[in-house]
């Protein structure tokens, strides 16, 4: 009888181990979502003096799309030079965001009191013009971050207005995107600390998936048209 022949034994499957140093492992997307709500965490409490707002949401702005382009943020050092670099220039939008909210609050006091005629109609179309005006502010803050240097608050706020008449949709998609956020941060106060980032970012999503789209091929076909009439106007003195 022949003897047993032995088997050599199976070698055991090791899973591999998961990448995070390479942007795919999920430990390395956890501690950019964290950076990213600690930067929400700096512009929440420095938007806590009304002063700073504008350079606060530029630099975020600055900063989210940096994040949007590399699922990376820039260096803490480059986001405090972009916050004072924009400190001067956005102390008018902080100024005249406080007095804006003040003006309107006051309106809707007298309307409904009935001190000033016009009532519930009245009050109704002030809110939409509101809502307007505000659709249009949201969509050019994404444009702050445009360019290698980025954009001024008046060429984004025309950017924004250009963008609301384009792309109508994506004024209601920003109103809703804040309107979410107001929500939250009304019931889980909490939360407020970590919403300015990811509130930015929401907008710059709206920017990229609904305005982008839209603005780009218009662009590309005025600077065709402009071509083709500068060879038209070339094309007979040859």
């Amino acid at each position: 009888m022949s003897a047993p022949v032995a088997t050599a034994p199976r070698a055991r499957r090791r899973r591999a181990p998961e990448a995070t140093g390479s942007g795919s492992g999920w430990k390395e997307q956890v501690r950019r979502i964290s950076e990213l709500c600690l930067l929400g965490v700096v512009a929440a409490l420095l938007s806590l003096c009304v002063l700073p707002l504008g350079a606060v949401v530029a630099a975020v702005s600055r900063a989210v799309g940096h994040w949007a382009d590399t699922d990376d943020l820039p260096p803490w050092s480059e986001t405090a030079r972009e916050f004072g670099r924009r400190f001067l220039p956005g102390v008018p939008v902080g100024v005249a965001t406080l007095l804006a909210g003040w003006l309107v609050a006051v309106e809707l006091g007298l309307l409904r009191s009935g001190t000033v005629p016009g009532g519930d109609l009245a009050a109704g179309a002030l809110l939409v013009v509101v809502a307007v005006l505000l659709a249009a502010v949201l969509l050019g803050i994404p444009q702050l971050a445009d360019g290698p240097a980025g954009r001024g608050w008046r060429p984004a706020l025309a950017g924004g207005w250009l963008a609301l008449r384009r792309v109508p949709l994506a004024g209601a998609a920003a109103l809703a995107v804040t309107a979410v956020a107001a929500l939250l941060a009304l019931t889980l106060p909490g939360v407020f600390l970590v919403l300015p980032a990811l509130w930015v970012l929401s907008l710059h999503a709206v920017h990229r998936r609904l305005v982008l789209p839209r603005l780009v091929p218009a662009t590309a076909d005025t600077a065709d048209a402009a071509d083709a009439g500068g060879s038209g106007a070339g094309g007979p003195g040859r």
